[in-house]
């Protein structure tokens, strides 16, 4: 059993232990012995044994895809800084400014260490390749008009420009072979998450759901709801969009409760 699974199993004992004493502090005791403790629903006692199996499926696929995120976003190649310029805003803001901004194999922005902005990618090999023809041009017509020097200097602008063109490419197409293989493992690695993520969802929906006979129950769907909030944020947004009101739920429950043993 992993650690937190045991965690988990230990959050509910501890809270059940409350909500137990609790319970027995409420009960009258008109016979002078402890009450009898109520059976809880057993349905909802079968889904919280099976929670921690759902959580922790869900946890170990989250964390598959966070850690290949995290590989692809530290090998995602950097331009060389010959193309680039610092950026001065927000890609999100206007106005526009020159180039495109420079962005992860996996996508979103690319944040350098110590730079506010992601850089902004100015040069590509087409541009060079531009400046390699009027190189050329140069060259074609230093050498009709017999001028040496020009001449010469454009052949060294050519070299030049030739080096940086093979720089430029190398980068463009290791970051395009980046990305093709960092989408593979998106695609392969996504939809086990996004399954896990709706399995958990559906599961603590369940629990949710069911009605809670006992203080015992109240506090397995009080568990259920901790333990669906350490999904991330993001994920956590799958149950507001399927209209989930588990907190209501919970509220619900407190007050029935409270009326039944005041």
């Amino acid at each position: 059993m992993s650690k937190n699974v045991e965690t988990s199993i230990d959050r509910r004992r501890l809270l059940l232990g409350l909500a137990l004493a609790s319970t027995a502090a409420v009960i009258p005791d008109n016979s002078g012995a402890h009450a009898s403790k109520l059976p809880e629903n057993p349905k909802l006692i079968a889904l919280d044994a099976e929670l921690p199996a759902v959580a922790e499926a869900y946890h170990t696929a989250y964390r598959a895809y966070r850690e290949m995120e995290k590989r692809w976003n530290e090998a995602t190649p950097r331009a060389p800084d010959e193309i680039t310029e610092l950026g001065i805003r927000s890609p999100l803001e206007g106005p526009k400014q020159n180039g495109e901004a420079e962005m992860l194999a996996l996508g979103g922005y690319l944040y350098r260490p110590g730079e506010e902005f992601p850089r902004r990618i100015v040069v590509e090999t087409w541009n060079i390749g531009r400046q390699i023809d009027a190189a050329r041009r140069t060259k074609r017509h230093a050498k009709k008009n017999g001028a040496v020097a020009d001449f010469l200097a454009a052949e060294e602008e050519i070299k030049r420009l030739k080096k940086f063109h093979a720089s430029v490419s190398a980068y463009e197409a290791k970051l395009r072979e980046s990305k093709w293989m960092a989408r593979a493992d998106h695609e392969r690695l996504f939809p086990v998450r996004n399954q896990k993520l709706i399995a958990f969802a559906r599961h603590v929906g369940a629990i949710m759901s069911e009605d809670d006979w006992t203080m015992e129950g109240l506090v397995i769907k009080a568990a259920a709801l901790v333990e669906w909030n350490r999904v991330c944020m993001r994920d956590r947004l799958y149950a507001s969009l399927d209209g989930a009101d588990w907190h209501g739920s919970i509220a619900a429950s407190i007050l029935r409760h409270a009326e039944r043993n005041g």
